[in-house]
């Protein structure tokens, strides 16, 4: 088996194994620390600089072409030019990361202001008196017209306005809402001004914690989304609801449970109080979007599939049982329409796709396949049942990307495989799932049609010990990726004929989509100058293997890039910029769906997608 090493990512002190010969980059990617590639890592902007005080490499030409004799003598290399040796630490400072400086600095070529929708100014009210008998919320009134003229007071919040004027001494800090007074606080507390941005996906909810003042991510935490045991997919939830008296009220119930386990924990781990957190800024799929706001989502799944609602959303946290300041607000993203929503706004708002003259393709690759494609003039989008073949679901020994999967497959000689944890293999992800295919379609165990051959029938240049892995299946042949005697089971990990036929069946959908936007622009693969592959697991594929297997269109692989989890670095963006939640309603609004089921040209590209490249003019 191919050596691991450990490799320690700093400040956050996170570790991961990584392969032999892994870039630091794709090494970061599995520790989910995304970096910023403006040349799509190929070495030409040196920008990427990491340093490396454990276990520095010899630089290379390349990098020494961008970096001074000092920066040299501190061990500061280029992440995308430097690959795993030994066990490394590598720290990453903050200009070097994708998000912060998309949020905070710039990013696609535009910047983006800092302007929360909450803000806290402390002030010194000046007190009643016989000679002034001004009412105490006109009082606190005044003292904010400068930043809140004609402030808008509500009920509950004024009835709180007498106690913690006296309780702070009039010395109070004020909470507000644009133009809205939420709460008061006795003393001064706007050092202590919070919010979080969320990620609700159909398998995995993401918290953020951000400090509104700055804008900086202070704590992160993630849980699968526990709607999981009502089906992995947006129909199967759909359908729950439908079915069960009951069962909008569960699948609700579920996912804002995960939400104050989240928050809990991210206040928890940043030392945090609760009730300094003033706004929720989230961003799902259509599906995941009503389910949690209590909305029926029955219309999405039946002709001609409308949501109930695409503009933004804007209630109390307390409302739907989010647990934050009890005065607290909650925002939802835009959606596009009944199968493209806040997520994929998410994505263009963060890759700044709108404010481009290139074309640019945009893949969120998950339980769907959400595509949008297009420039400043013009964007479209579809979304694509690809099924969780890649995230691990209905694959035979597919599992998460947990300790114990596989998460990477080459194969020289033999199989070499990499293991999350250093564990024994239990099973692979979707990542290696990817890999595998890609790697017997290359040495000819696989043919095009997805058919695992015979060992006999194997093209002859297969090494004999990759041929012997080759054993009767339940559907004709199966693959050993791991023998029994290398498992905690027992039991060997197989790549199965059926996987493969999962696997065709994914990305083929992936593909027929990204042909149609493709017609409906009226472009080619050469016009695209970027591919942007979203999301967690966009961000762990090898784009060469992606390729490889059909999923992605055959370009040069330095047009490929991974913008990690860009839909919730939309929900950040928009948390913390007034102005992104604008443009995501612009983007909302402007962005057209391209609806693909019934049409004979969808299902004619789909049909040839399902055929495995048998070569690549870009390799």
């Amino acid at each position: 088996m191919a050596k691991t090493y450990r490799v320690t990512f700093e400040p956050e002190g996170r570790s991961v194994f990584a392969l032999e010969g892994t870039t630091v980059i794709e090494a970061a990617g599995r520790a989910e620390i995304i970096l910023n590639l403006p040349c799509g890592g190929k070495g030409t902007c040196g920008k990427c600089r990491v340093e490396v005080p454990v276990g520095s490499p010899p630089h290379s030409e390349k990098e020494l072409e961008h970096l001074n004799e000092d920066e040299v003598r501190r061990n500061v290399h280029l992440a995308c030019q430097t690959h795993i040796h030994a066990d490394m630490t590598i720290n990453i400072p903050s200009e070097t990361r994708f998000f912060e400086q998309k949020i905070l600095v710039e990013g696609a070529g535009r910047e983006v202001a800092l302007e929360p929708g909450v803000k806290k100014v402390f002030v010194k009210v000046k007190e009643p008196c016989l000679e002034d008998q001004t009412a105490d919320v006109d009082r606190v009134l005044e003292s904010v017209k400068d930043m809140a003229s004609d402030a808008r007071v509500d009920l509950d919040t004024i009835r709180t306005v007498p106690d913690r004027l006296r309780e702070g001494k009039f010395k109070i800090t004020v909470v507000l809402n644009g133009n809205e007074l939420l709460s008061i606080e006795g003393g001064d507390t706007t050092e202590h001004t919070y919010g979080v941005a969320f990620d609700i996906g159909t398998t995995t909810i993401v918290g953020m914690l951000l400090d509104l003042r700055s804008g900086k991510l202070v704590a992160t935490a993630s849980r699968t989304n526990p709607q999981v045991v009502y089906g992995d997919d947006v129909i199967s939830r759909i359908s729950y609801a439908m079915e069960n008296k009951n069962g909008l009220a569960e699948l609700q119930e579920r996912v804002v449970a995960a939400i104050n386990e989240i928050i809990a924990e991210i206040c928890r781990q940043a030392g945090v109080n609760r009730r300094h957190v003033y706004e929720v800024f989230a961003v799902g799929n259509t599906t995941m979007h009503h389910l949690l706001l209590g909305v029926h989502p029955k219309n999405i799944a039946q002709a001609p599939y409308v949501a109930a609602v695409r503009k933004s959303i804007e209630t109390r946290a307390a409302d739907l049982g989010i647990h934050i300041n009890e005065y607290g607000r909650f925002h939802a993203m835009p959606n596009i329409a009944g199968f493209v929503g806040g997520d994929t706004v998410g994505v263009i708002l963060a890759a700044g796709m709108m404010h481009s003259d290139d074309l640019k393709l945009a893949i969120d690759i998950g339980t769907n396949g959400e595509l949008a494609m297009g420039t400043k003039d013009r964007m479209i989008c579809c979304s694509t049942a690809a099924g969780p073949a890649f995230e691990g679901a209905r694959i035979k020994f597919g599992m998460r990307a947990a300790d114990g999967a596989i998460e990477k497959v080459v194969i020289r000689d033999d199989v070499e495989v990499n293991v999350i944890g250093r564990a024994r293999a239990r099973g692979l992800c979707g990542t290696a799932l990817i890999d595998a295919v890609a790697e017997l379609l290359r040495v000819g165990v696989i043919d095009s049609t997805g058919k695992i051959l015979a060992p006999e029938e194997a093209n002859g240049d297969v090494p004999d010990a990759v041929r012997k892995r080759i054993v009767p299946g339940d559907m004709g042949y199966d693959f050993v990726l791991v023998p029994g005697s290398d498992t905690p089971s027992g039991q060997p990990v197989l790549l199965i004929q059926k996987d493969v036929r999962e696997v065709q069946l994914a990305k083929g959908a992936i593909f027929a989509g990204i042909q149609i936007l493709k017609h409906e622009l009226g472009v080619k693969d050469e016009d695209i100058t970027e591919v942007l592959l979203a999301g967690a697991f966009g961000n762990f594929i090898r784009r060469s293997m992606a390729k490889r297997i059909g999923l992605l269109p055959d370009i040069p692989t330095d047009r490929i890039k991974f913008i990690g989890n860009a839909a919730g670095a939309g929900s950040r963006m928009a948390l913390v910029a007034k102005g992104c939640r604008r443009e995501a309603e612009r983007i909302s609004a402007e962005t057209e769906y391209i609806e693909l089921g019934g049409r004979p040209d969808f299902q004619n590209e789909f049909m040839m997608a399902m055929m495995y490249p048998e070569r690549l003019n870009h390799e």
